[in-house]
């Protein structure tokens, strides 16, 4: 059975933690309760075209040719009856999902090669790499759990399946700050779900900061958790982290394909596998300066 390309992302890992709630990216009128399309082309353009048609996007042409592109790549169907097709998009503003639901599932060939019902399209522009990362890191673990799952499965109309997806991730967002709280004063929680403390806050503190960027209300209560947040990292860490963001946004990006995101420069396969194994301390690119982490 081949690996998901998003694997590890439920589970330990450095966006694995970040919970946020998926529902700012997801308007009721993006969720599509059965969708009419029989094959994955056609739920990806129905989708692309939804995003399009409710104003999320202007160029439906190059969104649905990047998310094409990414699925002759490697399937997106990241098992569990899930499939999260998404594109970098140049000229968005913000991340926009459209979910469509197949009652009795499509072959997406996913990586378990079993049928999938829930169909996440994203679309983000590349200001938000660390929001899309953690969207979907998000959408992983909370339907990770099978009872979560059904209760999309089974909702009546697309109001359910949007407060479903809300009441989850409200519930999920409130019970992680508290558990960041907690690894820095629990050595035993350290590395046991989370990885490095101050990386996943690093990771959180930049998603907060992509949100603060692009937000209409809330703003307030953004900047204190960007303040709780920064007031828990290394200093020595926030002090290039700082410096970064000043000069090499986004601070901290993934390596994926031991390709930098952030330089897109290739780096030594030994230097990235020493990366994905050592989660007792913290990686900068060796080419731009960057933190990275491996997805």
């Amino acid at each position: 059975m081949r690996s998901s390309p998003l694997e590890g992302w439920s589970g330990a890992g450095v966006v694995s933690g970040e919970i946020m709630v998926i529902t700012k990216f997801i308007t009721k009128s993006c969720v599509v309760p059965e969708l009419e399309s029989k094959s994955k082309p056609d739920a990806i353009k129905e989708l692309t075209h939804l995003l399009f048609e409710k104003k999320k996007m202007k160029n439906v042409a190059v969104a649905l040719d990047q998310v094409m592109a990414r699925e002759t790549t490697e399937s997106t169907g990241i098992g569990n009856g899930i499939a999260v097709p998404h594109a970098r998009v140049p000229g968005m503003k913000n991340l926009s999902c459209a979910v469509g639901r197949v009652t009795g599932g499509m072959d997406f060939l996913a990586v378990d090669r079993k049928p999938v019902h829930i169909i996440f399209l994203i679309c983000y522009p590349p200001s938000q790499q660390t929001t899309y990362l953690n969207f979907v890191a998000t959408v992983a673990k909370l339907l990770s759990d099978k009872e979560h799952f059904n209760a999309l499965v089974n909702a009546k109309d697309e109001e359910e399946i949007f407060q479903i997806l809300e009441d989850l991730s409200e519930t999920y967002d409130a019970s992680h700050d508290s558990a960041i709280k907690a690894m820095k004063t629990d050595p035993e929680l350290k590395n046991v779900e989370y990885g490095h403390t101050d990386m996943l806050l690093l990771a959180r503190l930049q998603l907060h900061e992509e949100m603060l960027a692009t937000a209409k209300s809330g703003k307030r209560k953004i900047k204190e958790r960007i303040e709780g947040i920064r007031s828990m990292v290394d200093p020595r860490i926030l002090k290039h982290y700082d410096k970064l963001m000043k000069s090499r946004v986004p601070a901290l990006v993934p390596v994926e394909g031991d390709t930098c995101q952030g330089c897109f420069m290739r780096l030594p396969s030994k230097f990235v596998q020493q990366v994905r194994n050592d989660e007792a301390h913290i990686h900068t690119c060796v080419n731009c300066s960057r933190y990275i982490y491996v997805v």
